[in-house]
């Protein structure tokens, strides 16, 4: 029999997030590779390992899965305890980070992220926390996270070596039906004049500001609690928004996403504990800003 590590990590995947979508976006591959390597591993043990029939995409272990599971967790492990002390004995960094964002930056940068990371630092594993915009900064500070990408900073919650990442700039979203979804650009006075949806925990600071800026009355017609849920919303039919270009690959095939009038771009940036907070900085957080650092625009 020869099962391979990959096949370990994408039952493992499936079995933790209880999807075939959710485990390839936890292990930064397609959805049809972690299938892929699922039926691989059928292959090779001779019984399926999971019950798709579950539906709404969910998936479910099998009794062979089941039985398979715990010893597949234990031999990655086993590699995770080795490639460790590897690390260790050569003085590398190694452990574990936790990285909090936002679900705009999880969906369009994170993976990049993750990916110079586990090339730069093998043994340094990073879990990956969501939350809203001004959770960000209290998170760091109360010790629930290590490192953290800040939505337009203050320069006060701002930690030693800080990195400037790629601006985000904002978009318009609108129904695929809507009369102004084939026009190259969209301005803001043609949503205001629109059924605004705006979505609380997201980008309605910078939205408010710029209806300041340009002296247009902020008047949503509704406020949602999350990003999946305003995408939903105007995929339906229900009104117009304002979303983060880094959402683009959330966004919905009912929708679409055009560039915004006048134009404004998020100042994002990764950073550590501010040195006001008392909080001890994370020995993992100095290497994995480095490295992040030297990406520099490659990220984007």
């Amino acid at each position: 029999m020869a099962v391979t590590l990959a096949q370990l990590r994408a039952l493992d995947a499936v079995a933790r997030h209880g999807s075939f979508s959710a485990a390839a976006d936890a292990l930064r591959v397609s959805q049809p590779a972690v299938s892929g390597t699922v039926k691989a591993l059928e292959a090779e043990v001779g019984a399926p390992v999971l019950d798709r029939r579950a539906g709404a995409g969910a998936v479910a272990l099998t009794p062979m899965g089941r039985a398979l599971l715990p010893h597949a967790r234990a031999a990655l492990d086993a590699l995770a305890g080795l490639t460790a002390a590897a690390a260790e004995h050569r003085g590398a960094p190694h452990g574990a980070v936790r990285l909090a964002v936002v679900p705009s930056v999880r969906a369009g940068l994170v993976p990049q992220l993750l990916r110079r990371l586990a090339e730069a630092l093998p043994a340094v594993t990073v879990e990956v926390l969501e939350g809203d915009d001004p959770e960000m900064p209290d998170w760091l500070d109360a010790g629930l996270a290590d490192v953290a990408v800040l939505v337009d900073p203050d320069q006060r919650d701002l930690g030693p070596g800080a990195v400037e990442l790629p601006g985000d700039l904002l978009c318009a979203v609108l129904p695929a039906g809507h009369p102004l979804a084939e026009q190259p650009v969209v301005s803001l006075a043609e949503l205001a004049a629109d059924r605004l949806l705006s979505s609380g925990g997201g980008c309605q600071v910078q939205l408010r500001a710029l209806h300041r800026t340009t002296g247009l009355p902020f008047r949503p017609v509704a406020e949602v609690a999350g990003l999946p849920s305003l995408l939903a919303m105007v995929a339906r039919g229900d009104g117009v928004a304002v979303v983060p270009e880094l959402s683009a690959s959330l966004v919905p095939p009912d929708a679409r996403l055009l560039p915004l009038l006048p134009e404004l771009r998020r100042r994002l940036v990764l950073t550590g504990p501010a040195a006001a907070s008392g909080r001890e900085q994370h020995p993992l957080v100095g290497p994995l800003l480095a490295v992040v650092g030297a990406a520099g625009r490659g990220l984007a």
